[in-house]
């Protein structure tokens, strides 16, 4: 052994081009250490100074000739995954590593040459798949007939090899190629394979029916690499993936719990079984898996909540309905342009939950307006679009209404008496009832200031178009609960920093060591202001539209519900509709009218607003034709205030 070769096979660390006496002593025997069984270890080292060579041209001339002799499988294995990703090597011998390696995979008689045969082969896939070098030459070698009668050593990565380039490429003839080992002693690998490329085209396809048959195929497939094979976690995994999949489409809850548990067990049994050996090539597949084991938690999660009734949720239930609704994103094995992919199993579900019940598309509308940064935002927008689509082709044709004089005139009395008596009563009879009716209304009005006055009856012109608030019960209580509420903004804005209690702390700026307030501040206020002016109200109270009201106020045949929500930015009234959605969400069981209070948390330097500008009424259009639209009034509490003598003068906009 020469002093080069002892370096060389000293344990630890590799030596340096240093260690070897520099690179001109290194090519003085070059000879001697190619045909050393160290060569590898001088390929390595090469490698690892290949920017500080002065003859890189020599250098990967070495490797490949060292390469063409070989009878390592490890050695080759190992140097191999190494120079199909170093751009230096390849730069100079990608040409000549791809002639060599297909070359040497041609032999493969003998057990010996089956398992280096299979190693370059893989090789010459890997140069292929990112562009290295041109595909044509491995086409022929991949679908080349006798790999099937080549012993398994070589056949299995045949099979391999051939299922990932079809991922990649979409070739019919690699298809018909892995058909071709159904009846070898590598039958179970084959199946496996198969279905993995029927997976691929059931993720990109571009309709149900496509979709459908991919899926059924893959699953006899993963099922016969199941047979074949005795330990086979991976096709497990896949197959309860599927099963996960077509049970979420079919709304079978038990099925998909079922299937995810299965998934679970599966890759934990894969994981188990790839411990401690190192990252292969094509460790992305195992990246799929986790994809699916993802994808199936996400679908049992939104199974349980699709079909109960509920139309507020947490963001992170809305975040697991996007990442289903956009399923084929993070479950490609191979993007395609314009792909529908798993859309178009898991999404109509979806869009038909949110398009049937109006609080779960109003509330998803007010969480994509104020969507956290980590929502899939393209996503939402998309399963919006779709339901707006589905709507619109869905509307019925709109009827002639017909004519009722009398209800159109008297509309508050319609309500009350109904259309049909109220036309058979003479004109000065309805004119003296709805004088009769409106007495009450001005006697309280006329209580209330200017100020307040405008704001009352700015709000009564936008609820005008409500049904609802034109029954006289309605009418007659919900305006009691505007006018509370007017009286609440009014106090709450007069009151003065010197001497208000500590229940009052909210409405101004923190101490230096104090923390800005939370929502429970004003919604305790508002509560027990209420709570002593009207009829019932009871706070936090479970079972409302299938969430947890604030506040609810309780009148004669009838109830309604406050939102109480506290806001640091966005403050203008356009910037507060992203709370409408679930404001409105509490309607489904009850009247269309609401309430949304809101404490505004801005930092109020030079500027407090007008009480006429912090309270308003908004319309909220029903995204159904055929269903009711929803009403809110909402009421912007000013808070985190300085005294007036502190205030700057405000500067005029630009």
């Amino acid at each position: 052994m020469t002093p080069l070769e002892m370096l060389l096979a000293q344990d630890g660390d590799p030596p340096t081009l240093t260690d070897l006496g520099g690179e001109d002593a290194l090519w003085q025997q070059a000879d001697t250490l190619a045909a050393s069984p160290l060569w590898f270890r001088v390929v390595e080292i090469l490698l690892a100074e290949w920017d500080t060579l002065q003859h890189p041209d020599q250098a990967a001339t070495f490797g490949t000739q060292a390469l063409t002799t070989t009878t390592s499988p490890a050695a080759a294995d190992d140097l191999l995954d190494q120079l199909v990703e170093h751009p230096g090597y390849l730069q100079h011998a990608s040409s000549q590593l791809n002639t060599l390696a297909l070359e040497r995979s041609r032999h493969h008689s003998t057990p010996l040459e089956a398992e280096l045969a299979g190693i370059f082969l893989e090789a010459a896939l890997r140069l292929a798949l990112p562009g290295t070098t041109k595909r044509y030459a491995l086409f022929d070698r991949l679908v080349d007939s006798d790999a099937t009668t080549a012993p398994a050593a070589y056949a299995r990565r045949v099979v391999r090899a051939l299922g990932t380039a079809y991922e990649h490429w979409r070739d019919s003839d690699l298809l018909t190629a892995l058909q071709r080992f159904s009846h070898t002693d590598v039958r179970g690998d084959a199946a496996y394979e198969l279905a993995m490329c029927h997976l691929a085209d059931a993720a990109n396809a571009p309709d149900r029916s496509t979709l459908l048959q991919a899926f059924a195929t893959a699953r006899d497939l993963l099922q016969q690499a199941i047979d074949a094979d005795e330990d086979r976690p991976d096709a497990t995994a896949f197959l309860a993936a599927l099963d996960a999949v077509l049970a979420f489409d079919t709304g079978n809850t038990t099925t998909l719990a079922t299937a995810t548990g299965q998934l679970r067990r599966s890759l934990t049994e894969h994981a188990l079984w790839l411990t401690g050996t190192r990252t292969h090539w094509r460790a992305g597949r195992y990246d799929t898996e986790a994809a699916w084991y993802t994808l199936s938690c996400s679908l049992e999660h939104v199974d349980a909540h699709l079909d109960q009734p509920l139309t507020a949720w947490p963001n992170q239930t809305i975040q697991h309905v996007l990442t289903v609704y956009a399923a084929h994103r993070s479950v490609r094995l191979q993007p395609a342009e314009a792909a529908t992919g798993l859309q178009v199993l898991v999404a109509p579900r979806i869009e038909k939950a949110f398009a049937s019940r109006q609080g779960l598309l109003l509330h998803l509308r007010g969480l994509v307006a104020d969507a956290p940064e980590d929502w899939d935002a393209h996503a939402a927008h998309q399963l919006l679009q779709a339901i707006d689509d589905r709507l619109q082709a869905d509307a019925p044709q709109v009827q002639d209404p017909g004519k009722a004089a009398a209800a159109a005139s008297y509309p508050q009395l319609a309500a009350e008496l109904g259309s049909q008596l109220l036309a058979s009563l003479p004109t000065h009879m309805l004119t003296s009832l709805q004088a009769t009716y409106a007495d009450w209304e001005a006697t309280l009005i006329s209580k209330l200031p200017i100020a307040q006055q405008h704001i009352y009856n700015d709000i009564l012109a936008v609820l005008q178009s409500c049904n609802d608030f034109h029954h006289p019960t309605v009418r007659e209580y919900f305006t009691h609960l505007i006018v509370q509420a007017i009286r609440f903004l009014h106090s709450r804005t007069n009151r003065a920093r010197a001497h208000h209690t500590p229940r009052f702390a909210y409405l101004f700026a923190p101490e230096p060591d104090e923390k800005l307030p939370l929502e429970e501040t004003v919604q305790e206020d508002l509560h027990d202001y209420l709570d002593g002016n009207l009829e019932e109200a009871d706070i936090e109270v479970t079972d409302r539209s299938g969430g947890r009201a604030d506040i609810e106020v309780r009148f004669p045949g009838f109830t309604t519900v406050i939102e109480c929500k506290r806001t640091k930015g966005r403050t203008t009234r356009k910037g507060l509709r992203r709370y409408l959605g679930q404001t409105v969400a509490y309607q489904a069981g009850g009247i269309t009218l609401g309430m949304l209070v809101v404490l505004d948390l801005t930092p109020k330097p030079s500027w407090i607003p007008n009480i006429r500008d912090d309270m308003w009424a908004d319309h909220i259009p029903s995204p159904v034709p055929e269903q009711r639209d929803r009403w809110a009034v909402v009421v912007r509490v000013p808070g985190n205030r300085t005294r007036p003598s502190d205030m700057t003068t405000p500067a005029p906009a630009q």
